[in-house]
């Protein structure tokens, strides 16, 4: 067995090794003219009859290099009309690269976005791309530099979210080359990967050679780090899954909430597991979630204050609300305010709560059977003074809870009943002259309440609406 037939068998191992490619797939090979993705595609084709696929082949024109980039794609183009495969490239826009974020994060994008086009026009199974064991090396010291955990020391997966595919991961670039040249293959140089303002580049040109100096093996020693890692978290995000799965509720808005008791005993690894995966399917995204935020949660998870929230990067906010840890996704609905007056007894639609409430007088207290229920309340009617106002909550809202003697602001009444922050702007308020009579649901104003000299009597009762609003 040669060299290239050596080559080959590895990257054939890869693909068996991580079920990369199954009999019948149809597969988009990434080829942007550089040396890794001309020998992806030189061995993917080798290899297309013996696995049983058919490949395509997709050039992204970034533009970002003038003369260049048009010169790759000229190439990309000859390469694939050589080897009879259908072709497809895509140029980037005006403007297409200079959105928001760093040009180079900005062009992966946008590339991604073009593969996932062609794989859709084609009805394609899977996306190869040419990634090799030196990208992983370099991937793991840059994400090692920026403190990441396990997750990011596993470095590139071979193979993610089912259809991205990455066969010479396990391929060194020196063995790249050697096979390039053994077979005769022309390539394209791209000049920007000599310019060491970026930080891959300085890793690439300048630390891992002197790296070399003390472990000629670095780059397979780092590979072996990245395979531990990517094992080992594996299994701890399925004991996280697992975790979530079995204890977590969903509530409105797509809101994850899970009972804070339970996750503060859990193992501390498995705490920032669990914290990163309910991150993910809150937010469906890691991609801008780093060490800190993570550690930021946890450290409300376990402080003493019962409320607080973080936000987070995608508009997610992670949310400790008493003995629960809440994370919401993008586009919470808020609360609107709500006011609405009530000139006398009689029946009141109030759309924004989606409440009804019903003021009835009664002759006499005798007159009147009591009902037990958080949501019917019962007055001296000679203390009421219409017309009423029903509200929600107010800062600065006080009264006397029925009982007692002296006044309690509304916030103080709410913690003790460790009402979260945001479901007390849904609590109806019945105001009588500014003074809040009854906090509906919870409590009524001592002063209103009805004595044993007490005549007429105000009977309320709140409601949902019928049709649910």
């Amino acid at each position: 067995m040669n060299i290239q037939e050596k080559i080959i068998y590895k990257v054939k191992h890869t693909i068996s090794k991580y079920s990369m490619i199954r009999h019948g797939d149809r597969v988009i090979a990434a080829v942007s003219g550089g040396p890794d993705s001309v020998c992806l595609l030189l061995i993917l084709y080798e290899l297309k009859d013996e696995l049983g696929m058919e490949l395509i082949v997709a050039q992204f024109n970034h533009g970002l290099r003038p003369g260049e980039d048009d010169a790759e794609t000229g190439f990309v183009r000859s390469l694939a009309n050589v080897l009879q495969l259908r072709f497809e490239t895509k140029k980037a826009g005006p403007g297409m690269l200079k959105c928001g974020t760093s040009p180079e994060e900005r062009a992966r994008q946008v590339r991604y976005l073009f593969l996932e086009e062609v794989k859709e026009k084609f009805s394609a199974h899977k996306i190869a791309l040419g990634h090799n064991l030196d990208d992983q090396a370099e991937t793991v010291i840059m994400r090692m530099m920026r403190g990441s955990g396990a997750s990011g020391l596993s470095g590139i997966p071979p193979f993610r979210n089912g259809k991205i595919i990455r066969p010479l991961i396990e391929l060194t670039r020196e063995e790249i080359k050697v096979f390039l040249n053994k077979k005769g293959a022309a390539y394209m140089t791209d000049s920007s990967n000599l310019e060491t303002i970026y930080l891959r580049n300085k890793i690439r040109l300048e630390l891992m050679p002197l790296l070399t100096k003390y472990q000629p093996r670095i780059v397979n020693l780092l590979g072996q780090t990245a395979r531990i890692m990517r094992r080992d978290n594996e299994w701890m995000e399925k004991e996280a899954e697992r975790w979530v799965e079995t204890e977590a509720e969903t509530g409105a808005d797509g809101k994850i909430i899970i009972p804070l008791s339970l996750f503060l005993e859990l193992p501390e690894a498995l705490e920032a597991r669990v914290i990163r995966y309910l991150i993910r399917i809150t937010g469906g995204s890691l991609r801008r979630i780093s060490m800190r935020h993570i550690e930021a949660v946890n450290r409300m998870a376990h402080a003493k204050r019962p409320q607080s929230r973080i936000n987070l990067p995608g508009g997610l906010t992670a949310e400790r609300v008493y003995n629960q840890l809440m994370f919401q996704p993008k586009g919470e609905r808020k609360q609107e305010n709500f006011c609405y007056h009530l000139e006398g007894p009689g029946v009141f639609r109030l759309e924004t709560p989606g409440k009804t409430i019903l003021l009835r007088e009664t002759a006499s207290v005798k007159s009147v059977d009591m009902e037990d229920s958080p949501w019917t309340a019962y007055f001296d009617a000679e203390k009421i003074v219409f017309p009423l106002t029903i509200r929600n909550y107010r800062q600065g809202d006080r009264f006397i809870p029925l009982g007692m003697k002296g006044h309690r602001k509304l916030k103080d009444f709410f913690i003790d009943l460790k009402i979260p922050s945001e479901e007390r702007r849904n609590v109806a308020i019945l105001i009588c002259r500014g003074v809040p009579v009854w906090v509906c649901g919870y409590r009524i104003d001592d002063r209103f309440k009805i004595e044993p000299d007490t005549g007429k009597v105000l009977k309320v009762t709140l409601s949902k609406n019928k049709e649910g609003l």
